[in-house]
């Protein structure tokens, strides 16, 4: 099985390091953005299967970069995960009405990450559509 080409945009480096420590090397081919400007030029450049995007990040934020993708290049098949600290509902829907295929509660545990990401491309690669 080929591995799934996962982008993560992070600007936070202790949570970086964690994402490079715990992410399978059998499931994912990896690539790193410090902020949603630098995402977006990976992703086009790159063309991910998954993009984890940190909400709040310098430069271009990760609903911006959301939006991007799914407006302007419009894409919508990519598996698109929010990554969060903030607990507000309202940035959920707001990203769950652009087409993401979940979310991540910060902090999250290492031990589900892999299963989470991986189950959230598998719903999106089905036609299954987000809940937030």
């Amino acid at each position: 099985m080929p591995k799934l080409k996962l982008l993560v945009a992070e600007d936070s480096k202790s949570t970086m390091a964690l994402y490079q420590q715990v992410l399978s090397e059998i499931l994912f081919e990896k690539r790193f953005a410090v902020d949603g400007a630098e995402a977006l030029d990976i992703y086009k450049e790159w063309h991910p299967d998954i993009i984890l995007l940190d909400f709040m990040m310098p430069n271009v934020n990760g609903f911006q970069a959301l939006k991007t993708i799914r407006e302007k290049l419009d894409d919508t098949t990519t598996t698109i995960i929010m990554v969060t600290s903030m607990t507000d509902k309202k940035e959920i829907v707001a990203c769950a009405k652009m087409g993401i295929q979940g979310y991540i509660v910060k902090p999250f545990t290492s031990g589900t990450l892999n299963e989470t990401i991986v189950k959230c491309h598998k719903a999106n690669t089905a036609g299954c559509s987000p809940k937030p």
